[in-house]
């Protein structure tokens, strides 16, 4: 009988300590889910859709900061991890403040370098991480988004007229050989038909 009762007792804590660390371990992933759906951001380039400008142009970006769930506003911090040498932020900030259910633009300028050539290739990335600031004024560093592109050099319009001129010069000497030869065929014909006159 105290064995049945000791075993009981110990099925009976076991059990205990599995659903005492399931719940642990449901609450970090909801509390890890909150905290990935809360932040967010948005721009019109990403890995499918690149940037393409040409040598030696500059174009400002957007990337909008999206704060669609949680509980309270986040402030963030912005980073360029790949690129630098051709993005920048426009007007940066130490941090940015995105309320509960708002959003905040923040923009980039990319430029081309002049000496680029077409086909070049620059990947770049830019990452927020959500930061919390004590009393003291240190900065604790939480979760991050990022969204990352490339920026691909294209031919300039110049560049683009000239190639499609120098495809088009063979038709052109061909047209103009044509047009040679047939002067040349009526102008042996014409006369050797003057010369049968006389």
């Amino acid at each position: 009988m105290k064995q049945n009762g000791l075993g009981l007792y110990k099925h009976h804590k076991m059990k205990n300590k599995y659903l005492i660390q399931t719940g642990i371990i449901i609450t970090i992933l909801i509390l890890f889910i909150s905290c990935i759906s809360a932040f967010g951001i948005g721009s019109a380039y990403y890995k499918e859709n690149p940037l393409k400008l040409s040598a030696g142009e500059t174009k400002d970006v957007k990337f909008n900061l999206q704060n669609m769930a949680g509980s309270e506003g986040i402030i963030a911090k912005a980073s360029i991890s790949q690129g630098a040498e051709i993005m920048g932020l426009i007007d940066p900030q130490e941090t940015y403040s995105i309320p509960l259910g708002g959003s905040l633009d923040v923009m980039a300028s990319v430029s081309i370098p002049t000496n680029a050539k077409s086909g070049d290739t620059y990947p770049v990335k830019i990452t927020f991480t959500t930061v919390t600031e004590s009393d003291s004024g240190v900065f604790g560093f939480g979760g991050s988004v990022g969204r990352e592109f490339d920026v691909i050099v294209i031919p300039t319009t110049e560049e683009s007229a000239r190639l499609a001129a120098q495809k088009n010069i063979p038709w052109n000497y061909i047209i103009i050989g044509l047009i040679a030869l047939i002067i040349l065929i009526t102008y042996i014909i014409w006369k050797k038909r003057d010369s049968k006159k006389n």
